[in-house]
């Protein structure tokens, strides 16, 4: 649960009761101006006239402070807004260029979907594929020793889309301690092109202390390493659909 910070009455006061008294007492003070001079009332005397002022300057202040609120809160609804739009746009894109991610390198023109945490959504941030969760490549790529055109990586099941008939091995199935072994399974499973074939990811240690608050490690240094994967089989399954482009 998150907690809101409570304002202080003064604040309150400041912040609303101020620009709420300035809107709401114009209207009627420009009102009564306009009544007076309109209807030729005799004029008021001096004690009234200074509270006529006192008031007006007031009511001014009031107003020129609602509007510079306004001005703010307008602004700040602005930066919001173009940081929702860069981070949307670099969570679902084209990769324009060839780029290294752990031991894979990603081909040009591949597109991409991944969400980034740390992503505060400011203009012109280095290309980052940190936080990536599915690709659809541009051509037949070789991961994990397996020719694929797209792959979901959002978990530890890492679901990869064969892009030709090919046979993939060893196996590995669940003992029954819940453990991953070889034991007991082919060297080898032929697969069809369309099928998905899945791999498990086993977890890579690093200094939990060390990153905590920390964006995870990216381009070569990214913890994604196909050649650590352990095949689990392969499903008739459908294509890996991505987010469509954002607008820019």
């Amino acid at each position: 649960m998150i907690f809101a910070p409570v304002l202080s009455l003064p604040a309150f006061v400041v912040l609303f009761i101020a620009p709420l008294v300035g809107v709401l007492g114009t209207i009627p003070m420009v009102g009564i101006v306009m009544a007076r001079a309109y209807k030729k009332r005799p004029p008021l005397s001096r004690k009234a006239r200074r509270w006529m002022w006192a008031l007006a300057i007031f009511l001014a202040v009031a107003d020129l402070w609602s509007g510079y609120l306004f001005y703010v809160s307008a602004r700040i609804d602005r930066e919001i807004n173009e940081e929702q739009v860069n981070k949307a746009a670099r969570e679902d894109f084209t990769l324009d260029r060839d780029f290294q991610y752990g031991e894979l390198v990603i081909p040009a023109g591949s597109r991409i979907h991944r969400y980034d945490v740390f992503d505060n959504g400011k203009k012109d941030m280095p290309l980052s594929l940190r936080g990536l969760r599915a690709v659809r490549f541009p051509h037949p790529v070789r991961v994990a020793g397996v020719d694929v055109e797209s792959m979901d990586v959002s978990t530890l099941d890492m679901a990869l889309v064969l892009a030709k008939d090919q046979a993939i091995g060893p196996r590995f199935d669940y003992d029954t301690k819940g453990k991953l072994t070889h034991e007991g399974q082919p060297e080898s499973v032929t697969c069809k092109r369309g099928q998905v074939a899945h791999f498990n990811a086993p977890l890579i240690e690093y200094d939990i202390n060390a990153e905590f608050g920390k964006p995870e490690p990216d381009g070569p240094d990214a913890r994604f390493k196909p050649s650590q994967w352990q095949f689990l089989g392969c499903t008739d399954g459908t294509s890996i659909d991505l987010p469509p482009i954002a607008p820019r």
